[in-house]
């Protein structure tokens, strides 16, 4: 990863983490001082390196883990401020990141809420995660695992 690209991602991560969301390409670049086709191409060689998820045949952030740029079926909450996260594993991610909240997401058997729970650090709920995927295999098909 080159210094324009780690910026590129800083940034990337820092607005999700602030804001939930990912500003326009033209808004990093002005952001960061550099060109959009610079930051165009650094987000590209991001994807390609898996440090971060573009929305197909764009350079639009999908996810830049944990976090994820669209809304998803799993919500992260701390106090009054909210994020979308791609799966169980990045929603707690979220919370080991900044602190104590809940995970909601939906049991894909019943469609019954699922509400996990963490404080001081130790996650609370009753309710088992399943991994259907390998961790070896998560970069297969990211968007499906």
């Amino acid at each position: 990863m080159d210094t324009l690209e780690r910026r590129v991602r800083a940034s990337v991560i820092h607005s999700l983490r602030d804001t939930s969301r990912v500003p326009p390409t033209a808004a990093i670049a002005a952001s960061l001082d550099e060109s959009e086709s610079a930051v165009s191409a650094a987000l590209r060689a991001l994807a390609d390196e898996h440090r971060l998820v573009l929305i197909p045949g764009t350079d639009s952030v999908w996810m830049a883990h944990p976090f994820s740029a669209v809304a998803t079926d799993f919500l992260v909450r701390i106090g009054d401020r909210h994020w979308f996260a791609n799966c169980v594993w990045d929603g707690l991610s979220i919370l080991a990141l900044l602190g104590d909240g809940t995970l909601d997401t939906h049991s894909p058997a019943s469609d019954e809420l699922i509400r996990l729970h963490v404080s001081a650090g130790k996650v609370l709920g009753d309710t088992l995660v399943h991994f259907l995927v390998p961790a070896r295999r998560f970069w297969d098909d990211i968007g499906f695992t």
